[in-house]
């Protein structure tokens, strides 16, 4: 989830894009992926990680 700089980002699931993320966060908020433009909802599975599902 983070990359070399620090900086938090998951996967759009729709372009694969990877989207930053803040890291204050909270699952159930909606985000947009910066290269499709996508809404997307923040969500955490069993393991408490986090992903991204299109919330259209």
């Amino acid at each position: 989830m983070a990359d070399k700089a620090g900086a938090a980002t998951l996967e759009c699931p729709l372009c694969d894009c990877e989207v930053p993320i803040n890291g204050d966060e909270k699952p159930g908020e909606q985000v947009f992926c910066p290269y499709c433009e996508a809404p997307l909802k923040i969500k955490k599975d069993k393991a408490d990680k986090f992903y991204l599902q299109e919330d259209f």
